[in-house]
């Protein structure tokens, strides 16, 4: 698929920041403002680091290069930067959203101590009932192709096809109002702070399990102001859901028939407002009170597979509050798709599931071909150990195939045109197109997607420097743009153009678009040469230089030689072997293996006997042991 190409690449690719480096840092703005804060955002990301939690538009957490903190730290608006624990008394000056933020951040620079222990809870799933559910709204593959129309953007009910990227979270915490059932329940600010650090923490698990990913997090609070409800859902079974999650959605806005639609149209609002890829919805019910922490029907924690939302109580079972963000980790990989894997779940080894269609391979049911400790098994041991495996990682998107370190739903190919060049005054002016295929879904229930967008055209003109183009739109940030530029001045001669396009992931076009122009030059109107030097060190070794022959009125190239040095010429031998037309490529393979300046001249001559009147010459200098100097070109007079 589209990857870093070695089309003559080298120091032409887009700049890599090396590596550098990095710590966990909070950074926290006066006060809100989303034009400061996605300036930050973009500095961080540009320079090397990963946004990971964003509180909008006030504060976020990053791990970001140690160098960058100053930079960051002079940025318009930010009121501080903070890499440990901060005084939460501080933060009251912000306000409650963001003093609940920063206490989140202080359970992640100190987190509890947890139990490793691989046998803990043993009991906790072989009566349980199955927590990976499907949305009983889900519409057709068909329908959903019908209804994504053109767009290759994730569609409405496409919120959480892969793990990667930017993702919306929705954290609504239920207080039932006792008009319906007695409220039994009531959170305390403890227990909703506790919530959110422990929501946080499965969040950030993720983030830091697999880079690649690339994956941050902005959350919408209902945690510190939890939704009304005339019910008590802990009191009731889990098919009751439908009664609470409809007043809680009703509580903001969304009033549709069906209360999965409600929490649809929350969450494409949140992908929305926030600009994320994609959004989610985490239910929280207060269960302190109730002896074993589940619903009437036994569920306590469950998730649907690819969204819109999932459900847990406070108590969570016999897990209990404080181990809150190992159960949510297991539920947040239902929500990208990832199956049950414990015996009690009944999911057979051979089901598949995610936009990349993998088997349940390490599943405990049957005899699974894979038996290895990962996260969706269960319990609280996978989670203190970091554990996934492979099949439950390629579900959810994490498979590499080629080994490019892009993750195969997001290793799309880019195409790329030259729809016009014309030739102006001396320059080029450049239009064409942009845009991205989707890796296409594997999953025949799942429509194809993609996040990607492209953020660069670049154009060079005979294998030198990458510059830039311009997007027609002011902006590189779609799956599709066109583009246009001006070259420089250019010289008299043949010019080589390729025009390349970069997208979000890493990928760049496999195929360049490539277009050969002539400014004829009236003191050589016959055959002509160039000659390209590697766009690359050049050692004391052996040297492939390029060339290429061309007829400035249509005749052809019939031979080109060349010498080193002044010497005797040679023959040069034509790319496809033979020279009978009038633009023939051609490459010398020579021995620089002394130190030295080593002058390259090249003719041609045509089928009239007409020889090139100002020679093709090139200088290089090869120094000891390893060092090399590549000059301008020289033309000079010809014999």
């Amino acid at each position: 698929m589209g990857h870093q190409t070695n089309n003559e690449s080298g120091s032409n690719q887009p700049n890599r920041v090396s590596a550098k480096t990095q710590v966990d840092a909070f950074i926290l703005m006066t006060s809100s403002n989303q034009t400061q804060l996605t300036q930050i955002l973009n500095s961080i990301k540009l320079n090397g680091g990963q946004p990971i939690h964003t509180l909008p538009y006030q504060a976020i957490i990053a791990r970001v290069p140690a160098e960058l903190l100053v930079q960051l730290k002079n940025l318009p608006g930010v009121a501080g930067i903070f890499t440990q624990a901060v005084e939460l008394a501080t933060m009251d000056i912000y306000g409650p959203a963001v003093r609940g933020f920063a206490a989140a951040w202080n359970s992640l620079v100190m987190p509890q101590a947890v139990v490793s222990n691989e046998n803990l809870l043993p009991q906790a799933h072989p009566d349980d009932p199955h927590d990976a559910l499907t949305a009983p709204d889900m519409p057709s593959i068909q329908t959903l192709r019908v209804s994504g129309g053109v767009s290759i953007k994730p569609g409405y009910y496409q919120t959480s096809e892969y793990m990667a990227g930017s993702v919306a979270v929705g954290i609504v915490l239920i207080e039932s109002d006792g008009s319906v059932d007695p409220s039994t329940e009531n959170w305390t600010s403890d227990e909703k702070q506790l919530v959110f650090n422990e929501l946080m923490a499965a969040l950030n698990w993720w983030a830091k399990l697999e880079p690649r990913a690339h994956l941050s997090f902005v959350y919408d609070d209902h945690f510190s102001n939890p939704l009304p409800s005339s019910y008590e859902p802990i009191t009731r079974s889990m098919i009751d859901q439908q009664y609470w999650i409809s007043d809680a959605m009703s509580a903001l806005g969304y009033n549709a028939p069906s209360y999965f639609t409600r929490v649809r149209d929350y969450n494409n609002a949140l992908r929305t407002v926030y600009q994320t890829d994609w959004a989610f919805t985490v239910f929280v019910v207060d269960s302190s009170a109730d002896n074993d922490h589940r619903f009437k029907d036994n569920y306590f924690a469950y998730a649907y597979l690819g969204g819109p939302f999932m459900v847990m109580t406070y108590g969570n079972n016999g897990y209990g509050p404080n181990n809150m963000d190992a159960v949510a980790a297991h539920e947040i990989g239902h929500i990208f798709h990832a199956l049950d894997q414990y015996s009690g779940a009944v999911q057979d080894c051979t089901r598949r599931s995610g936009y990349l269609y993998v088997e349940n391979f390490n599943s405990q049911y049957g005899t699974c071909p894979s038996n290895v400790n990962s996260i969706m098994r269960g319990q609280v041991y996978p989670y203190t150990t970091k554990a996934i495996d492979p099949y439950a990682a390629g579900q959810i998107g994490w498979r590499d195939s080629d080994k490019d370190n892009i993750f195969d739903p997001l290793d799309v190919e880019l195409s790329i045109s030259l729809d016009e060049v014309i030739k102006s005054d001396q320059r080029l002016v450049a239009s064409g197109v942009a845009d991205i295929s989707p890796y296409p879904s594997l999953n025949p229930y799942r429509a194809s997607t993609t996040i990607n967008t492209i953020t660069q055209v670049k154009y060079r003109l005979n294998y030198g420097n990458w510059r830039q183009a311009i997007a027609n739109d002011n902006a590189f940030d779609e799956t599709f743009e066109e583009y246009s530029f001006t070259s420089p001045p250019l010289a008299t001669g043949l010019h080589i153009l390729e025009v390349a396009a970069f997208d979000s992931a890493g990928n760049i076009s496999n195929n360049f678009a490539t277009e050969t122009l002539l400014f004829p030059d009236p003191l050589d109107p016959g055959p002509n040469t160039d000659l390209y030097l590697p766009n690359k060190t050049i050692t004391n070794q052996a040297v492939t230089v390029n060339g290429i022959a061309y007829h400035s009125q249509e005749g052809s190239i019939v031979q080109v030689e060349y010498r080193i040095n002044g010497g005797l010429w040679q023959p040069a031998q034509a790319q496809d072997g033979v020279f009978n037309s009038n633009y023939e490529p051609f490459a010398l393979t020579l021995d620089l293996t002394e130190a030295g300046v080593y002058v390259i001249e090249t003719f041609a001559t045509d089928t009239l006997g007409n020889n090139e009147i100002i020679f093709a010459r090139r200088e290089i200098q090869v120094a000891q042991p390893q060092a090399a100097h590549i000059f301008l070109p020289i033309v000079t007079n010809g014999r």
